[in-house]
């Protein structure tokens, strides 16, 4: 039977693909940014906002983000799965597809958005506006997928299955991370994109999305391959404005596995910001993991303005 090696959580985004020189420049577009007022955040800014987003302070930390992921790197290989479930959100979404909660792609081959230096500016052109990336071919597990699918459906999760992206289209930056920092480059193991809807209405509770999370492992352990399977949850913590207070709660409820403070996640809270709710990805495995504990290897608030717009990027691991 399969048996679950490892839990990675990491976020992933323009804070990492982007030199720190470039994040004034990321910043710059926040002030345009239509999802929040620029201008309110402005007058609520943190007392110490200044120095926060000194450059000397922006090297730092972009350092340290790729420190931290070199040592994601290092305990997948340590762990040396068989396949990769990679629990994130789209973040490119059309009009006219349906919309699912929670969904899994079946695929033999997925089309991977390649490594590439991040548009800030693409979020104010349409997806049929945006230059599309390189894209590589990348192993699926189909097998996996459609097992995960049918037991959870089993336990009333009503999960959705995707058998491949819009045409002309790739995986985007949610899940094609794991591929171009995370595993190997030469040989990855084959990976299942695990959909966990961010967006409002169709959002999970956390408490949802933490019982999600035990059932994939329950349904990890009933695939009658013998195969070693770790979980990656890609995205969070709060962005794309910085909710410090949020970050470290929840990264003293993933490091302590208090399921209770992660059930609770409030979710206004939690859709204060656009990119928050991925959080919820990590509640997902910090589910599948449980009685393990998350270890944290670095918590970065990425200031990227004078408004306290940024990433708190983060990086953990669960053995």
């Amino acid at each position: 039977m399969a048996s679950i090696v490892l839990g990675i959580g990491s976020s992933h985004g323009p804070s990492i693909q982007t030199d720190s020189s470039g994040w004034p420049r990321l910043g710059d577009a926040d002030t345009r940014d239509p999802r929040f007022d620029y201008q309110r955040l402005l007058a609520a800014a943190p007392p110490d906002i200044a120095e926060q987003v000194a450059p000397e302070k922006q090297r730092e930390r972009h350092a340290a983000a790729h420190a931290a992921i070199g040592q994601l790197r290092a305990a997948h290989d340590d762990a040396r799965p068989d396949a990769v479930v990679v629990v994130s959100n789209p973040h490119r979404v059309w009009p006219d597809e349906t919309k699912a909660v929670f969904a899994v792609m079946r695929s033999v081959s997925l089309p991977v958005a390649g490594r590439q230096p991040f548009d800030p500016d693409a979020r104010f052109r349409s997806n049929e506006e945006r230059a599309e990336p390189e894209v590589a071919s990348r192993a699926g597990q189909p097998e996996l997928a459609e097992h995960l699918i049918a037991a959870l459906n089993g336990e009333g999760f009503d999960v959705g299955c995707g058998d491949g992206v819009r045409e002309g289209h790739a995986l985007d930056d949610a899940f094609a991370y794991a591929f171009n920092y995370v595993l190997p480059e030469d040989a990855p193991p084959p990976v299942v994109p695990f959909m966990v809807s961010r967006y409002l209405p169709y959002q999970a509770t956390a408490a949802r999305c933490y019982a999600l999370g035990q059932a994939l492992r329950r349904a990890v352990g009933s695939w009658e391959a013998d195969a070693r399977v770790a979980l990656m949850a890609s995205g969070g913590l709060s962005h794309q404005v910085i909710d410090e207070e949020l970050d470290r709660g929840v990264i003293a409820a993933l490091e302590s596995g208090d399921e209770q403070a992660l059930c609770a996640l409030d979710r206004e809270r939690l859709n204060a910001a656009p990119g928050t709710p991925e959080i919820l990805n990590w509640v997902t495995v910090a589910g599948a993991m449980a009685p393990a504990r998350m270890t944290l290897l670095d918590y970065l608030p990425c200031y990227r303005s004078l408004a306290g717009t940024g990433h708190g990027l983060t990086f953990g691991v669960w053995r």
